[in-house]
């Protein structure tokens, strides 16, 4: 990794990790040559040189980090071998190098990405060298991890909580709001989550309060002491910040606002935030014609500067369009126009995400989206595919199983659709929330279809404990009792 530590002058102590364009071209190209040992299914050698252009330029999330997750996820589920003892010892995350520290994390990550560890490593070494993006990113890997755990560790939780108010402290100084807000706010739901876990904890409780209160301050641009608020430089400037974060504005002042984010943005339109002030004002009031503006904006971006997100954001948009639109005409009652937008989204939705798919292959997130829309679509065949390999995804392991066995069942694989339902609900801790209880559902329609009356009697009658006038499990109960007519539809 190039030398690019905080200066340890004081005027440097908040500065994010410097790159130069010639560290990040070298990454580029370990990064193309890792994506060819990717497609490839070479998932060893990828890692090998992710790890190798991160080592240049540590906050390439979307060009370094998040393929490496993927290639590490593909290589668990080929059976690759994970890190043993004798690769603990000699990749060290805890050395007094925190470059090399870091890399060795990554490459540990990368041959494990399901364990805990390896992303403390990450993140603690991260912290150290300022790698605010890589932090971001490592923290919303780590906070799936631990919503993901059997049993909360409150210790995981509260290293979660000091990184990303130590990374929001620094930004705060430097002037990025957006990402201070961002950083403490993925803290805060992260300690909410907990404090739904572990209820009536004195400790979480206050954590949870101290590090809101914290949030509201960042949010409000004021802090006691010398800080950023100090280089705000008139009271026009802090009437621009102020009006920005409103979430309703007078026509009149939302023009200037965008008027001048967009002067902002020709100023130095290589400053991440300058473009993301700019499309969000854009985006704010939901209009058409600045929303579409704001598409063209991002694209022209993508061409000139190759950056992946800046494409994706403007899909986001689009689809947000088509979302509203839909909403519209379902509301006004008029089927034809509502089965059209509904099918214009899901064509749009599914370019989409073949196009993130081709990009980010083995992104688990994409698979999952991916498959949905195909079930959609009832490409079944397709879909199912996608589906096994998102389940590694801690996050979407149930709703895969769900579309997974409602594939089966579309298809009349009535015993595969049982299998898969009945493992999932046997695995699960909570049975009554949304997806719980449409597992259940559909373990009865399939136990149902494949003959098996009897056990889905049974299981339609838990799910009537659970929500008694969910959805027509009553009819089906009636339909299955002695003498009755399975429901058919």
């Amino acid at each position: 990794m190039a030398n690019n530590i905080p200066s340890d002058d004081a005027s440097d102590n908040n500065a994010r990790l410097a790159v130069t364009e010639l560290d990040k071209a070298k990454a580029a190209k370990w990064f193309e040559r890792a994506m060819e040992f990717g497609n490839l299914r070479k998932y060893d050698s990828a890692i090998e040189y992710f790890v190798n252009g991160l080592g240049f330029w540590p906050d390439a999330v979307e060009e370094g980090l998040r393929p490496l997750h993927g290639c590490g996820v593909a290589l668990k589920q080929t059976g690759g071998k994970r890190p043993g003892l004798k690769d603990t010892m000699t990749r060290s995350m805890t050395g007094k190098d925190a470059k090399r520290a870091l890399q060795n994390a990554l490459w540990l990550f990368g041959h494990d990405p399901d364990k805990a560890g390896y992303v403390e490593g990450i993140l603690r070494n991260a912290n150290k060298l300022h790698c605010d993006d890589m932090i971001m990113w490592a923290a919303g890997v780590y906070r799936k991890m631990l919503d993901g755990d059997r049993k909360p560790n409150v210790k995981r939780f509260m290293l979660l909580r000091d990184i990303v108010e130590q990374a929001s402290e620094r930004a705060a100084e430097r002037g990025e709001i957006p990402y201070a807000i961002a950083v403490l706010q993925l803290g805060v739901d992260a300690l909410n989550g907990l404090a739904r876990r572990v209820p009536r904890n004195r400790e979480i409780e206050t954590t949870v309060r101290d590090l809101s209160t914290k949030l509201t301050i960042v949010r409000g641009h004021y802090q006691d002491g010398d800080s950023f608020r100090d280089s705000l430089q008139d009271e026009e400037s802090q009437k621009d910040i102020h009006d920005v974060d409103r979430l309703v504005q007078s026509d009149e002042r939302q023009e200037a606002l965008i008027a001048k984010a967009q002067a902002d943005y020709e100023a130095d339109p290589d400053q991440v935030g300058n473009l993301n002030k700019l499309i969000d004002m854009l985006c704010r009031r939901e209009r058409a014609d600045e929303e579409i503006r704001a598409i063209g904006i991002l694209v022209n971006h993508f061409k000139q500067t190759g950056k992946y997100g800046s494409k994706q954001r403007a899909d986001d948009i689009r689809i947000k369009q088509l979302k509203r639109a839909l909403r519209t005409v379902k509301k006004a009652g008029d089927a034809k126009k509502t089965r059209d937008a509904d099918t214009a989204l899901l064509r749009f939705e599914l370019k989409v995400y073949k196009d993130r798919h081709e990009r980010y292959p083995t992104d688990l997130r994409v698979l999952f989206e991916l498959g949905v829309r195909l079930y959609r679509g009832r490409q079944y065949d397709q879909a199912i595919p996608f589906l096994q390999r998102a389940r590694n995804d801690p996050k979407n392991r149930d709703a895969c199983s769900l579309y997974l066995g409602r594939c089966f069942y579309s298809k009349s694989l009535f015993d595969q659709a049982v299998d898969t339902l009945q493992d999932t609900i046997t695995e699960r801790e909570v049975a009554d929330d949304i997806v719980g209880k449409e597992l259940m559902y559909w373990l009865g329609r399939s136990q149902e279809a494949a003959g098996a009356q009897d056990d889905a009697r049974k299981t339609f009658g838990h799910l009537l404990q659970m929500d008694y006038n969910y959805r027509d499990v009553r009819d089906r109960m009636e339909g299955l009792s002695e003498g009755g007519e399975p429901v058919t539809s």
